[in-house]
Parts: C-alpha cells; sequence; structure tokens
C-alpha cells in the first residue's frame, strides 16, 4: 500500500512535489480507510487529481510507471553502457544537469493483503533514488519501526561516485548485501540487482513493485489478442462478467473460443516460432522452446460478447464490434479485480476517457466499499469529471488539484489546504476556479476577417 509519493525533475515538474495518501484527521469522512499501525494513522483507497489540460497530471501518472519500470527492470534490461531514459525539466537551463528523482514510502503486509504472511504486521518503509541518463547517483531505502517510540532503521543507502557504486548498509539488512554491491552497475538499481540475485528480503520489496504496482496510461483499451490472451483461465472471469452486466452496456455474457486456423495461418504460425525461438537461443535450436512458442501461437483465443437479440434470441460480437467504450470499461475493469483481489495500488490516467461518468463513479465506487476492497487496494486517477466532487465518493483528503505556474512548473495541492464547508461548496469552488485546476482562459477568439490575425495581448 502507497502512504506516499515524491517526484522531482520530470517533464513539467521541476520543484519536489509530494502526494500523499494519509487519511485527514481535521476532517470528519464516513468512507473506508485503512489502519497503519506503525504510523498511528489511516490510508485512504482513493486519490483523484483535477487540473486543467496540460497541468501535469499525466507527468505525475507517467512518474509512477517510470518509478515501477526502472526497479523491476534496470538491472535485467539495460546494459553496461546504456543510457537511463529520462525527461527532467526543459523550461530552464539548469533542470538538464540535475538529477530527476523518485521516492515513495510503502507498506508491506497488511490487512491480509500477502497471503504469504496473512498475519504478519505491516512494515513501512521509504524507498527512493535519484538518477541522470547515465548513473543512479543516489539510492536509499529506511524502515520505519516502532517498539516505544517511531525509529526509523537504514537498511542501505547507495552513492555512485565517478562510475564506482558504494552501498553502506544497516545492520537490519541481512543477506548477500556487498557481493550483490559489486554486481550493481552505475546504471542499475540495487534493490533490482538484489531481487535478480535472489536476495530473500529485498525480493520481497522488489515484488510489492512488480505485482502490486499497476499503472495504466490514457492510451486507450486494449486490443482483441491482448484481452483475450488476459481473460483465458482468468481466475476473476465470473466477477468480471458480473460487473459488466451491471453496466448495462448490452451484454449478457463474455465467451471465449478456440480459434481455428487455416493451413497458410498454421504456415505461418511455425516459421514465426522459428525465428523467435532462435532470436531467443542464438547458440541453439531449442525445440523445447519452439514447440511451446508454437503451442502459444495456435491455442489463440477469440472473445465474444453475447447480447440479447429481437424476439428473445441471442447475437454475439467480436471485441472490435463492441464501442469504444465497453473496451475501455474491459480494460479497466481487469486489472481492477486483480488490484482488489491483492491490495495493490492501481493508477490510471484520465478514468473519465471513453466511459459515462456515472460507469466512472460505479468503477471508483468498488474502491471505497469494504466487501469489494477487503485488502486495502487504492485507485489513484486523473479526472476531469466535476461531478464526482459532488457525489460522496471521495473525501477531502482524496482529492487533489494541480496547477502550472507561469514559468511552467507543476505543484500538487491536496484539497484540505482549502476551507470549504460541504460537496456542494467543493463543486462550486472548483468551477469558479477558486481552488485552481481548472484553464485559466475562458473564451477563444480567431478573426477570418479582413483586419487580419490580432496581436496577442
Amino acid at each position: 500500500m502507497m502512504l506516499r509519493f515524491g517526484v522531482a525533475n520530470h517533464r513539467s515538474i521541476r520543484d519536489y512535489q509530494e502526494l500523499f495518501l494519509s487519511a485527514s484527521k481535521r476532517i470528519k469522512r464516513k468512507g473506508l480507510v485503512v489502519p497503519v499501525p506503525t504510523l498511528r494513522e489511516d490510508a485512504v483507497p482513493i486519490v483523484a487529481i483535477y487540473g486543467a489540460n496540460a497541468a501535469g497530471k499525466s507527468n505525475l501518472i507517467g512518474a509512477m510507471d517510470e518509478f515501477r519500470r526502472w526497479i523491476v527492470q534496470s538491472h535485467k534490461s539495460l546494459d553496461a553502457n546504456d543510457e537511463i531514459s529520462r525527461t527532467p525539466f526543459r523550461l530552464d537551463e539548469t533542470s538538464k544537469a540535475r538529477p530527476t528523482r523518485f521516492d515513495c514510502t510503502f507498506t508491506v503486509g497488511t490487512r491480509g493483503a500477502d497471503k504469504r504472511q496473512p498475519n504478519e504486521p505491516a512494515n513501512v518503509y521509504e524507498y527512493g533514488f535519484e538518477f541522470t541518463e547515465t548513473e543512479y547517483r543516489r539510492e536509499w531505502l529506511y524502515r520505519v519501526a516502532r517498539r516505544e517510540r517511531q525509529s526509523t532503521q537504514v537498511l542501505f543507502e547507495r552513492n555512485t561516485d565517478d562510475g564506482h557504486v558504494r552501498v553502506r548498509f544497516g545492520s537490519q539488512l541481512r543477506g548477500e548485501n556487498k557481493t550483490i554491491a559489486k554486481l550493481t552497475r552505475p546504471n542499475s538499481l540495487f534493490l533490482s540487482a538484489a531481487a535478480q540475485n535472489n536476495h530473500l528480503q529485498l525480493t520481497e520489496l522488489h515484488r510489492f513493485f512488480s505485482e502490486c504496482w499497476m499503472v495504466i496510461p490514457s492510451e486507450g483499451a486494449m486490443n482483441d489478442g491482448a484481452v483475450a490472451a488476459r481473460l483465458s483461465d482468468y481466475e476473476h472471469f465470473e466477477r468480471l462478467e458480473l460487473l459488466v452486466r451491471q453496466a448495462d452496456v448490452g451484454i449478457r455474457g463474455i465467451d471465449l473460443e478456440d480459434e481455428e486456423l487455416d493451413n497458410d495461418e498454421l504456415e505461418l504460425m511455425r516459421d514465426l516460432a522459428e525465428v523467435v525461438t532462435k532470436r531467443i537461443d542464438a547458440n541453439t535450436e531449442s525445440a523445447v522452446t519452439n514447440k511451446a512458442l508454437l503451442d502459444k501461437l495456435r491455442n489463440r483465443k477469440r472473445l465474444r460478447f453475447v447480447h440479447s437479440a429481437v424476439g428473445g434470441g441471442i447475437a454475439t460480437f467480436d471485441y472490435d464490434l463492441e464501442s469504444k467504450g465497453t473496451r475501455t470499461l474491459i480494460t479497466l475493469l481487469v486489472p481492477a479485480l486483480d488490484a482488489l483481489s491483492r491490495g495493490s495500488l492501481l493508477a490510471i490516467d484520465e478514468l473519465d476517457t471513453s466511459i459515462h461518468p456515472k460507469l466512472a463513479q460505479a468503477f471508483i465506487s468498488l474502491f471505497g466499499k469494504e466487501d469489494s476492497n477487503p485488502h486495502g487496494a487504492q485507485l489513484v486517477f486523473s479526472t476531469h469529471d466535476v461531478a464526482l466532487l459532488g457525489s460522496g465518493l471521495v473525501s477531502q483528503d482524496e482529492i487533489w488539484m494541480t496547477d502550472k505556474s507561469h514559468e511552467g512548473m507543476t505543484r500538487f495541492t491536496p484539497l484540505t489546504d482549502f476551507k470549504l464547508r460541504s460537496r456542494d461548496d467543493i463543486e462550486k469552488a472548483y468551477r469558479n476556479g477558486r481552488i485552481g485546476g481548472v484553464p485559466t482562459g475562458d473564451d477563444f477568439f480567431v478573426s477570418f476577417g479582413d483586419s487580419g490575425i490580432p496581436a496577442e495581448s
């Protein structure tokens, strides 16, 4: 479970900004919260991020995606001389030379979400790193412990100087620490290297980011093949069908059919499997790999949606014939059910794109109810849906505003920084621009007359 996320020098976010998922003690709230006994506070399951176009909402969600990607991939996916991809702030002369920073505070083992340790109390960690195109300059992992009073334990601190990686370890971190430190390259994270080398203690934390940290960018719905592959042997298939029926999009059921291939297609599959196998294993032609890949390519599934037809019959539609909104809903529901079942974090950019506001609110409500969210899953999303502010689905401490300064710098502000009395007051204040998060311009003007294009004021 995430409690805080911080980012600096990433796209429009120049100065360090933080997003907190802590429940405010200054407001009265009725919604679901997740206790964090170590910190003696509660976490919220939902965070809605508002802001004008280009204010930086997508950059925050994108930062969360990059943060996860480098933790999971930096050691295994980059070669020694590969650059680390990043996009620093570009509207001043100094940011390009400064490192980008990502960090977060999170818990592992809360509310029985981890089936391997169902009764383990929540451990609170702070992890982060700073990096340039060539190296991870700093990396740190701390654990917050509580006996009689709260204390912070250093598990490791890493610095890279002149291409040399140096890692200082705390007494609480057990394992082959020094050996793994020698294997850590300047362009790879120590946490990533530790997981690749089966460090018992750190692999468990690495698993949180690889399995329980999901980000969906605003790139539209998954394609037919991706959805069909995802739904094959999907453990929440019946729940997905139930939710799709409740969405009232005309679908009665979902079928997965074996897709029959003709001889030409089978021959193409054999050739493709052969090429891919040789690429995977350049030294030997592995018959086992080739057969496994061929079976996977050949045993494709076809996704079909069952609809009621005139006269009491049924009709089946291919996935591509469904509306864009229906395809988007399926794309969101599949990872949402995964998150709810595991107590994971799900971050979505532009949640309300292509689906009706009522459906978006129904989707959000899954994370705010104990029955559907017993493990403390969290939903972080960006949106422009003003009606959500007065719906009662999100409390004031679950709403953040995003604004951009005249110099192009993004800043995040929690709604609790404003004195607002009611849900209606929140919606009205947002519409009137009193709490930020809206465009400053409210009128366009252009002329096609003889006077030409007017000068900007």
